[in-house]
């Protein structure tokens, strides 16, 4: 696939040293043509900052608004197209860190299937790898720490991996994925009426709607850095809920057509996974001014 064009988008927002860190482990990789750096309207000094990288293949571009996580990648995908007419474009998040291996592997797996529009690896530091998908009630389950961290009531079944070197399966995580870029352009896109959170199962649900397929390659992988860049905007865990919250609603009424019973249910389940949060919260701010003090001690 030598002649393939290759680009990795790039979003940044107010995360400068995280983005740069990025781009600096992976510009000289020669499966890479270009690398696509989307500035989604940074309030800092990230822009000019990101112009000093600037060559031939880092192209430094900046969105007209922050439309949020979607419309910003959006931007760069279309720029891959349009301006670089690139055939696959890696999705990655500032936060990641992937060698070329996995480039290698997305790409061999495109190769040999032609109905794969999306690809990703396994997370070296996260069992969350991919998710099945699942019923309106149990997506308002998922809001919740305690069915979605503890009873995973997303994932597949650990045996559906073992002795596997790639599986298909219904979505994964936005943080590293690779796309067909002509299929992502006429059936998939991240949809913009979302600023932050479901992306994955909404771009999975178009991607499946065109009898297309997603794949987890389990012979590689990536680290990803939770929280690292969002945590940044949303300092506190309770502040990214009630983002994921209002993203969660958006896609029970537009993506899984809940009736009003399911609604209903769903507006007092969430009032209880804000209380949630709110006391995971304070827990952790406990635990944190313990170890503080006990470093001054």
């Amino acid at each position: 696939m030598a002649d393939k064009i290759v680009t990795c988008v790039i979003l940044n927002y107010n995360d400068l040293s995280t983005t740069i860190k990025l781009v600096e482990s992976i510009k000289n990789f020669s499966l890479l043509n270009f690398i696509v750096v989307v500035d989604n309207c940074s309030t800092d000094d990230s822009w000019e900052k990101l112009l000093r990288y600037k060559n031939e293949k880092i192209h430094i571009i900046k969105s007209q608004k922050n439309g949020g996580y979607g419309a910003g990648n959006n931007v760069g995908l279309r720029y891959s197209s349009e301006i670089l007419d690139a055939d696959y474009s890696i999705i990655a998040n500032p936060d990641v860190l992937f060698d070329e291996k996995c480039v290698e592997k997305f790409l061999h797996t495109f190769q040999d299937d032609s109905s794969v529009a999306v690809v990703s690896a396994k997370q070296s530091n996260s069992p969350d790898c991919a998710w099945k998908n699942c019923s309106a009630m149990q997506y308002i389950l998922a809001t919740s720490l305690f069915f979605e961290v503890w009873l995973k009531i997303r994932s597949y079944p650990l045996k559906y991996f073992k002795g596997k070197k790639f599986v298909p399966v219904f979505a994964v995580p936005g943080s590293l994925l690779m796309v067909d870029l002509k299929k992502m352009l006429k059936y998939g896109m991240y949809d913009e009426d979302f600023f932050l959170y479901y992306e994955e199962p909404v771009l999975a649900q178009k991607i499946a709607n065109a009898d297309l397929k997603t794949i987890l390659r389990l012979d590689c992988s990536y680290v990803h850095n939770h929280h690292v860049s969002i945590s940044k905007t949303y300092r506190r865990w309770s502040q990214q809920h009630a983002v994921l919250l209002k993203s969660a609603e958006l896609f029970l009424r537009k993506y899984k057509k809940a009736n009003i019973l399911q609604m209903a249910f769903a507006k007092l389940w969430f009032a209880y996974t804000k209380f949630e949060f709110r006391l995971y919260d304070l827990l952790h701010y406990s635990k944190h001014q313990d170890a503080k003090d006990s470093i001054e001690k």
